[in-house]
């Protein structure tokens, strides 16, 4: 009786350890599937950007980054260096981020288009200005936009396509471009709002019509200008001056300001600064999914704060070309 009692603890022990050693073999694999079944996010950083702030803060940004993928970091050495990469090493991940200003953001995008299979783009902004990623709502401050990154959902937005390159925010002509290039080598934040406005104002004092003429699908529209802007995004220069803009509307904004002086510039500004309409008789607004852009003289287009050629120039929307974490 005495062995025949031991035999049934023994029993029960054993099968109190195998339920024990098969739950922790459950754990073990649930654990291993996660590892197996993480997605590969691929990071493009720019190391001076925001006075290499990602520089400073990549250890934390990519211990964040890996609770959830698995994280290859690639910094860029040089100008187009991203969108190189982008397009070169973008194949098998799932993600590709770009940790920089919006020039950055640009030239991985301009990468990614030129793909068949394009991954998901995911933003983390450290520029001056960081437009796109005010439009898509993603949190300026760098660990926030991380989380904000774990826990969104891709959407999809509308690309722009200017001749062959690609634009997510804005393309401009006249005022716009020329102040981007007078101001692209200021190395302070603070001093580039400054100068940005600055240049603005005195650009309008100075004789800088030019004629124009687009074509869209529904109208002709001929002016003497000063600046042609095609808007995607809600933000320029940080501030957010087209606020209804939405980057999966379906259409391009074309914003068309004739000779306007200082005076005007400062009731316009006033209008902004009240939240009311952004409305002056100098200034007409079209929507379109396609155009055509002359002007006589000849001006250099700016996509995204980038110079991008000369015009003319066929300007179409690709209605969700492109799918990038953020809100819309």
């Amino acid at each position: 009786m005495r062995q025949r009692k031991i035999f049934k603890q023994d029993c029960y022990a054993f099968l109190c350890f195998g339920n024990n050693l098969n739950k922790h073999s459950r754990a073990v694999k649930s654990e291993m599937d996660n590892v197996i079944d993480k997605e590969k996010l691929l990071l493009i950083y720019n190391p001076i950007a925001g006075q290499e702030l990602i520089n400073r803060m990549l250890s934390d940004i990519v211990i964040s980054l890996q609770e959830r993928w698995d994280v290859t970091i690639r910094p860029t050495l040089r100008q187009e260096h991203a969108e190189q990469i982008a397009y070169e090493e973008s194949g098998g991940y799932n993600v590709v981020v770009a940790a920089g200003g919006d020039g950055t953001i640009h030239e991985v995008v301009n990468g990614l288009m030129r793909l068949d299979r394009r991954p998901v783009l995911g933003i983390l902004p450290a520029g001056t200005a960081n437009d796109i990623a005010r439009t898509l709502q993603i949190p300026l401050d760098l660990l926030e936009a991380c989380e904000f990154m774990k826990q969104e959902l891709p959407q999809a937005i509308d690309i722009g396509r200017c001749g062959t390159r690609y634009f997510v925010n804005f393309l401009g002509v006249g005022l716009i471009s020329t102040v981007s290039s007078e101001i692209k080598n200021e190395t302070k934040t603070y001093l580039k709002h400054f100068t940005y406005y600055l240049k603005s104002l005195q650009y309008l004092q100075e004789d800088h019509l030019f004629r124009t003429m687009i074509k869209t699908e529904t109208e002709t529209i001929e002016k003497e200008a000063v600046m042609v802007y095609v808007a995607k995004g809600m933000s320029l220069a940080g501030i957010e001056l087209f606020t209804e803009n939405k980057m999966n509307s379906g259409y391009l904004e074309v914003i068309v300001v004739e000779n306007i002086g200082l005076s005007e510039i400062v009731s316009v500004m006033s209008s902004y600064l009240r939240r009311e309409p952004f409305q002056h008789k100098a200034i007409s607004r079209h929507k379109a999914s396609s155009l055509t852009l002359e002007c006589n003289p000849a001006q250099i287009i700016d996509t995204d704060g980038e110079e991008n050629g000369k015009t003319p120039v066929d300007i179409k929307l690709l209605v969700g070309a492109l799918h990038v974490i953020g809100r819309i």
